[in-house]
């Protein structure tokens, strides 16, 4: 059986190096009154991503990209790679300077 090529190899810290460097690189997808609200950071990088995740990671991994769901579904963003793997995404924050956070806890088919 084959495995996913990003979960099973050294692929996963490339995407994810990747994806930081990425959105640390934008200066203007946050205000100084949005930085403050995790929901508005999180929908502020789901747009950005939503923008560019498939230039970020390359056509051979993300292919068949998609951006586009429903208000109320779970993915925010969608792609399969090489193989035929599909990946949902689903942008979620986490303040770090918080004692407790409530877990957030999402499968997918």
């Amino acid at each position: 059986m084959e495995k996913s090529q990003i979960f099973y190899s050294d692929k996963f810290g490339e995407v994810q190096e990747a994806i930081r460097e990425f959105l640390n690189s934008q200066e203007d997808y946050l205000s100084a009154s949005t930085a403050n609200s995790p929901r508005a950071v999180g929908d502020a990088i789901q747009d950005v991503l939503g923008s560019n995740l498939q230039q970020v990671l390359g056509e051979e991994i993300c292919k068949n990209y998609s951006a586009n769901f429903a208000r109320r579904a779970m993915a925010d963003l969608a792609f399969e790679d090489d193989n035929g793997f599909y990946y949902v995404i689903d942008v979620k924050t986490h303040r770090l300077s918080t004692k407790f956070n409530m877990p957030n806890l999402t499968s997918v088919d």
